[in-house]
């Protein structure tokens, strides 16, 4: 198996990437469309040091591991639990995904989980909270596709946590992440 980290051996460029995509027959032309990213996502997911890239029996496999994280608010009037509702790109395109957690971020390499969990909800939901909030529950392991890179076999490593917000940090209207290409609109279901 050779592992491809292009943020350290390749150029940082997407002519590069794409031609590099393009020998494993990764159907790139249908990315940027409906659901999925585009090839400058992914070079910006190498270079950030989120994902790597692996040729395998004559195949690419992206690997990722990431943090999903369960955000839970306990009120007099009962518990909340926050979801993504929706990411509207720049573009117009707008993305509903059902996720299984309430915030999911890409780890970068060497990073801790429980640091990154810290790292993801500050990004996402723009809350500053404490180890002590957070409980680990377990691991996760699972190969496919990807909506973001149809046609690019993922590998993913997952580690799951829950998170109990205190009433200061919760926000009645959700929360809205704001980055350059998109933004994603979280809100609360009453359970």
């Amino acid at each position: 198996m050779k592992w491809i980290k292009l943020f350290e051996e390749f150029d940082h460029d997407l002519d590069s990437l794409n031609n590099y995509l393009n020998q494993f027959s990764i159907p790139i032309d249908n990315w940027g469309n409906g659901k999925s990213k585009t090839v400058k996502h992914l070079l910006d997911e190498l270079e950030n040091k989120e994902c790597g890239l692996s040729e395998v029996d004559a195949g690419l496999i992206r690997s990722i591991e990431f943090v999903g994280i369960k955000v839970f608010y306990d009120s007099k009037d009962g518990r909340y639990y926050l979801k993504e509702d929706r990411q509207e790109f720049n573009d117009g395109r707008i993305r509903r995904r059902n996720m299984p957690s309430s915030v999911s971020e890409k780890m970068k390499f060497g990073e801790d989980p429980l640091v990154a969990s810290i790292r993801g909800i500050k990004e996402e939901l723009g809350l500053d909270i404490k180890s002590t909030q957070l409980s680990k529950r377990r691991d996760l392991f699972y190969n496919g596709g990807s909506l973001s890179y149809p046609g690019l076999t993922t590998k993913y490593k997952g580690h799951q946590y829950i998170c109990n917000l205190e009433s200061h940090q919760f926000d009645t209207n959700g929360y809205i992440e704001i980055q350059k290409d998109k933004k994603t609109f979280f809100i609360w279901e009453k359970l």
